[in-house]
């Protein structure tokens, strides 16, 4: 049983390009590119996202969490001050 997906004339066009490039026909390359999508166990990004987190998480245990509230709140405080800035200017 085969069923239709509609595809972006931009997202067509490359579809069709790489399926040129490797020489196969765009729907089997689309069958074969959804395929492997949908069978990963997580998505590429999370793990990345993760292994971003670990080095943040890693690199802040030497700061103690009073400092790391210190940050943010003077972080806060200029983001606020340069709004109030931008408003009185606007």
């Amino acid at each position: 049983m085969t069923y239709s997906v509609s595809l972006s004339p931009d997202v067509y066009v490359l579809l069709r390009q790489r399926a040129r490039q490797s020489k196969v026909s765009p729907d089997a390359l689309a069958d074969d590119a959804l395929r492997r999508y949908l069978h990963q166990e997580e998505p590429t990004w999370r793990q990345s996202f993760d292994a971003l987190l670990a080095r943040v998480q890693a690199n802040s245990e030497q700061y103690s969490s009073e400092e790391i509230e210190a940050d943010i709140t003077v972080a806060a405080q200029e983001v606020k001050e340069l709004r109030r800035a931008r408003r009185s200017a606007g």
